[in-house]
C-alpha cells in the first residue's frame, strides 16, 4: 500500500492551542491539566475512592498527547485519533515482573474500550495492541503488561471508541497485584484451571522454542536473552487478550438467539420437511494431537445438531498421542455417522484434509477444525440456505471466537462474498461449505499451502463459480477456539500461514491474469495489493468542477501535476467563477493546452451537470471525477486505477480520503443505512490506522458506492449508464451512478492505496438550513422511489448491524429473519427509524460530490 506523496504539514507550536489538536503536551503539562480537572470538578472520581487518586498521574514518564485538547476547567476533548504515549518509570520497570496500566476516564461518548499499544523494541504494531479491560461498569480501565523491563514505550489509543469531551481522573502505571492476576484463575473449576494453565505453559514454551531458533540465526543480536524475554512478553500479552470481556450486548444477543425452545425445534422440523432435498452434509475434520477434551467437545457439538443428515469424515494424521485414536475409535463405535481414517504417516493438514474428504458421501463438504464448536442449529441453517439458493456451490457464515473458559467474543459479522476483500484476508473462512463436485474439480487442498490451505482452496473454487453461486449466511454458525499459538488469537501467531496466504493470492492473480501482487498489509495476518504496470496504459482525464476557491483549486492542480504522469490530462469545469484571482489563475491554466482544458459553465450549480460537461470534453479512456478541495498523497494513484480498471468486471475505483488532521473522511459508502436509510460514508471520523471489523477499515474491498470526490471509471461505462443524473443536483448523484454501474454487472471497489487529503470541514458542525434540508429530503425520496428499499439494501453491511448508522453498532434485532427461530415466538421487530437528515460539513466550495 503506497503512502508516498504530499502529506499535511504537522501543526506548528503556535497552532497547538487551536481546537481539535494538541501536540507536545509534556508529562508536567498533563499532570497539571489533570490536577485542574480534579479542582474544577469539585468532586472525586470513582477511581480508588480516595482523594489521592483524583487527577493522579504516577509511574509514567515522557508523556506525549496527540489530537487531545485541554479545554476550560481542565477538561479534555478527544478528537478522532487521540493518543497518549508514555514510558514506564525506570525504577518500576526494573523492579516489577508485571505492571498494571490504569486509565480512569469519564466521557460523554464511550463506544468501546481504549486500547494499549506496547513497544517491545520493534515499534508499535497492531499485533501488540489490545483492548483495556473494565472490571465493572465504572470508568476505570486496566491492563497488565508483563516484563516491563523490556518495554520501550506504551501508547493509549482511543480510535473512535471514546471521543469528544472527557475527564481523565487518573493515568498511571503501578506494580501488578498478583491477587488481581490470579483471582480469576482460582475461581475456575479444577479441570478448566488445569487445562488453561497447561495451555498457557505450552504457549510460552512454544514461543521460547520459536524465538530461540530465530535469535540463534541472528548474529547481530546483542542481547538474545532480552529478545527471548520480549517474545515471551508479547505472547503473554496476546494470550491475555483472549480473556478480555465480551461485549455485553453481543453476549445477550447470542444467548437469546442461540437458545432453542421446543417451539423452535418444532418450527425447524416443519421447515425441514418442506425442503426440496435434505442433503447429506459431510463434515471434514483433520486431526493431529489435539487436546482430547477439546476434540471430544467438537464432536459432541456435531452430535447435538438439530439437522440429522450429516456424517463426520475424520482423518487422524498419525497423532503422536495414541490416546487420540482411542478417543476417535470409542466415539465412532458409539455413532455410525463418525467415519474415521487413521493415516500411517504424518502428511500435515492438506493431506489429512484430503484423506478425510475422500471418505465423504455427501453433496456438500463442511470444513471444521478439531477443537472448534458449532451451535446446535448450524448444519440445519446450512441446509436451509441450500434449499433457499438452489444451484449454490459455496456457502459461508459469520463466526466468532470462544476461549477456554467458554466466553464468546469478537464476532465477525461479514458481508456478501467479495473476492477483493479476499485479497486482504480470508473472509470466507468459517463456516466454509463447498459442493463436493467443485472441491474435487479443483483437486482438493494443495500441498505446500499448509497454514492457509483453506484460503488457497477458497480462491481456486471461487474462480469456477458465478457470484450468485457463493452464498453468505448472515448468522454466526462457527465458534473458533482461541488457543495460544492459534491464529484465532491474532494474525501474527503463525507467520508461515501468512506467507502461504500471500503465495495463494499471487497464484490466483497469475491464473486470472491480473496485474496485481500480494504484499504485507498494514497489520499482522492481513495482506495489501501492489499494482503492476499494464501493457497498454490508458489516458486518464481528471474532471474537476470548481467555482472560485483559488486557495483550494491551486494546491489540488499542483498536486496532480507533481505526479508527472504523461498520460494524464486535467479538465477544469468552471462554474461561473467571478473572483479575479481565480479567473487569472484559470487563464494561466488555459495556456497549458497539452495538459489542461478549462471549460466554462454559466448555469446554476448542478454537480452532475458539471461532471457530465467535463466528461464530454475528456479525451481519456478513463475519467477521474475529483473534488477541487483535494490533494494527492499517493504518487501511484494513476497506476493503481489503471491496474484495477484493466479487470473487466471492475466498473469504478474509489479512494481513501483523509481530513487534513489525518482522520478518515471517506472509505466507501454503505447504502440502506444512515440518514433516511439512503447512504452514509463508511469509517468516517476514524483514525487512519484504526483496524475496525477485522481490518475491513483498511483493506481493499467492494462497496455498493464510492464518493465522486475521487472516483475512477471508464468513460465508455460512464456514457453507457447515461452519466450522472442531473435530477440529483447535490446529494446521492454518486450513489445513483454506482448503482447503475452495478446494475450492469460491474463492481465498485475502494482502494486504500489511492490516498488524498479532502479538506471538507470536520469541525464546522451541523448546518440545518431549511432550504438545504428540504432539498436533501426531496433527493432522498427520489432515490427511494427509483431504487426501492431492496435496491438500496447493502449486501456488504451485515444485517445484524443497526440501520441508524454505518458504524457497525449491533442492532437489538437483525434486519433479516433468524431462520431457525419460530417466527411466532420472536418478539415483535420494530424497524429502526433512520435519523432525520441534517446538512453537515458543508464544503468550502460548490465543486463537491453528491453524498
Amino acid at each position: 500500500m503506497s503512502s508516498s506523496g504530499r502529506r499535511p504539514a504537522p501543526a506548528r507550536a503556535a497552532d497547538a492551542a487551536e481546537p481539535g489538536l494538541r501536540v507536545g503536551l509534556t508529562i508536567k503539562g498533563l499532570r497539571a491539566a489533570l490536577r485542574r480537572i480534579a479542582t474544577g470538578q469539585g468532586s472525586l472520581g470513582p477511581f480508588g475512592g480516595t482523594p489521592d487518586f483524583a487527577g493522579r498521574v504516577a509511574g509514567i514518564t515522557g508523556a506525549r498527547c496527540e489530537n487531545l485538547t485541554v479545554s476550560g476547567r481542565g477538561r479534555v476533548v478527544l478528537a478522532p485519533g487521540a493518543r497518549i504515549g508514555f514510558g514506564i518509570k525506570p525504577y518500576l520497570a526494573a523492579s516489577a515482573l508485571s505492571v498494571q496500566v490504569v486509565l480512569d476516564i469519564e466521557a460523554e461518548t464511550v463506544n468501546g474500550p481504549p486500547w494499549l499499544a506496547v513497544d517491545y523494541g520493534a515499534g508499535f504494531a497492531p499485533e501488540h495492541t489490545v483492548p483495556l479491560r473494565r472490571p465493572d461498569a465504572g470508568t476505570r480501565w486496566t491492563l497488565h503488561v508483563p516484563l516491563p523491563q523490556f518495554v520501550r514505550g506504551l501508547r493509549l489509543e482511543f480510535h473512535n471508541q471514546i471521543v469528544g469531551p472527557a475527564t481523565i481522573h487518573a493515568c498511571l502505571v503501578q506494580r501488578s497485584d498478583l491477587r488481581d492476576l490470579l483471582d480469576h484463575l482460582f475461581r475456575l473449576p479444577a479441570p478448566e484451571r488445569q487445562r488453561l494453565t497447561g495451555a498457557k505453559v505450552a504457549g510460552v514454551l512454544a514461543a521460547l522454542e520459536d524465538r530461540r531458533d530465530a535469535v540463534a540465526e541472528d548474529a547481530a543480536a546483542e542481547r538474545p536473552q532480552s529478545a527471548l524475554a520480549a517474545a515471551i512478553g508479547c505472547g503473554l500479552l496476546a494470550d491475555h487478550a483472549q480473556s478480555a470481556p465480551s461485549d455485553p450486548r453481543y453476549v445477550g444477543v447470542v444467548e437469546r438467539d442461540d437458545r432453542l425452545g421446543e417451539a423452535d425445534r418444532a418450527w425447524m422440523d416443519g421447515r425441514m420437511a418442506a425442503f426440496a432435498e435434505r442433503p447429506l452434509l459431510s463434515v471434514v475434520m483433520p486431526v493431529y494431537d489435539p487436546p482430547l477434551d477439546l476434540l471430544e467437545e467438537a464432536i459432541r457439538s456435531l452430535q447435538r445438531q438439530t439437522y440429522p443428515h450429516w456424517e463426520l469424515c475424520l482423518a487422524d494424521d498419525a497423532s503422536r498421542d495414541f490416546a487420540v485414536r482411542d478417543v476417535v475409535r470409542r466415539l465412532a463405535a458409539e455413532d455410525p455417522r463418525i467415519r474415521p481414517v487413521f493415516r500411517e504417516t504424518n502428511g500435515h493438514i492438506s493431506q489429512a484434509s484430503n484423506a478425510a474428504a475422500a471418505l465423504a458421501r455427501g453433496r456438500f463438504l463442511v470444513l471444521m477444525d478439531n477443537d472448534d464448536l458449532l451451535p446446535d442449529h448450524a448444519l440445519w441453517t446450512v441446509a436451509d440456505a441450500i434449499d433457499r439458493h438452489p444451484g449454490c456451490r459455496m456457502l459461508f457464515s459469520d463466526e466468532d471466537k470462544i476461549n477456554l473458559e467458554g466466553r464468546r467474543a469478537q464476532p465477525y459479522r461479514k458481508g456478501a462474498f467479495d473476492r477483493f476483500l479476499m485479497y486482504g484476508h480470508n473472509m470466507f473462512s468459517h463456516l466454509g461449505v463447498y459442493e463436493r463436485a467443485l472441491f474435487e474439480a479443483v483437486g482438493g487442498f494443495r500441498v505446500g499451502y499448509e497454514g492457509s490451505q483453506d484460503y488457497d482452496l477458497a480462491l481456486r473454487c471461487m474462480e469456477r463459480c458465478a457470484e450468485a453461486e457463493i452464498v453468505h449466511i448472515p448468522h454466526v454458525l462457527y465458534r473458533w477456539r482461541q488457543l495460544p499459538g492459534s491464529t484465532a488469537l491474532g494474525g501474527g501467531q503463525k507467520s508461515y500461514a501468512f506467507a502461504a496466504a500471500k503465495r495463494a493470492i499471487d497464484s490466483h492473480f497469475e491464473r486470472m491474469g491480473y496485474p496485481l501482487e500480494s504484499i504485507d498489509g498494514p497489520g499482522p495476518g492481513i495482506a495489501a495489493v501492489r499494482t503492476l504496470g499494464v501493457a497498454d496504459p490508458k489516458r486518464i482525464s481528471v474532471v474537476i468542477p470548481t467555482r472560485n476557491g483559488l486557495d483550494l483549486l491551486r494546491p489540488c492542480i499542483e498536486s496532480l501535476l507533481a505526479v508527472g504522469d504523461p498520460l494524464v490530462e486535467i479538465v477544469v469545469v468552471d462554474n461561473f467563477s467571478d473572483d479575479p484571482g481565480t479567473l487569472a489563475y484559470l487563464d494561466g491554466l488555459r495556456r497549458d493546452r497539452a495538459r489542461i482544458t478549462v471549460v466554462r459553465s454559466e448555469t446554476a450549480f448542478n454537480f452532475p451537470h458539471l461532471c457530465n460537461l467535463g466528461v464530454a470534453r475528456a479525451r481519456g479512456e478513463i475519467v477521474c471525477l475529483l473534488n477541487n478541495d483535494t490533494e494527492v498523497l499517493s504518487q501511484d494513484l494513476f497506476q493503481r486505477a489503471r491496474a484495477f480498471l484493466s479487470i473487466p468486471d471492475v466498473g469504478a475505483v474509489g479512494a481513501r480520503l483523509l481530513y487534513p488532521h489525518g482522520a478518515v473522511q471517506h472509505f466507501g459508502v454503505y447504502t440502506g443505512v444512515g440518514p433516511y436509510g439512503i447512504a452514509t460514508h463508511a469509517h468516517a471520523g476514524r483514525a487512519d490506522d484504526a483496524h475496525v471489523q477485522f481490518s475491513k477499515s483498511v483493506l481493499l474491498q467492494q462497496f455498493v458506492a464510492v464518493t465522486a470526490a475521487c472516483c475512477f471509471l471508464r468513460k465508455a461505462d460512464y456514457e453507457a449508464v447515461g452519466g450522472m443524473d442531473e435530477a440529483f443536483a447535490v446529494a446521492y448523484n454518486d450513489v445513483d451512478l454506482c448503482l447503475k454501474l452495478r446494475q450492469r454487472g460491474l463492481k465498485v471497489i475502494c482502494d486504500p492505496g489511492i490516498r488524498l487529503v479532502h479538506k471538507e470541514s470536520v469541525s464546522r458542525g451541523r448546518d440545518v438550513d431549511p432550504t438545504k434540508v428540504v432539498r436533501l429530503r426531496r433527493e432522498a425520496e427520489l432515490m427511494e422511489a427509483r431504487w426501492g428499499r431492496e435496491g438500496l439494501r447493502d449486501p456488504f453491511y451485515n444485517p445484524a448491524f443497526s440501520a441508524r448508522s454505518g458504524d457497525f453498532e449491533l442492532a437489538e434485532f437483525p434486519r433479516v429473519a433468524i431462520p431457525w427461530k419460530d417466527p411466532a415466538g420472536l418478539a415483535e421487530v420494530r424497524p429502526e427509524a433512520p435519523p432525520e437528515i441534517e446538512v453537515a460539513y458543508e464544503p468550502a466550495s460548490e465543486g463537491r460530490a453528491g453524498l
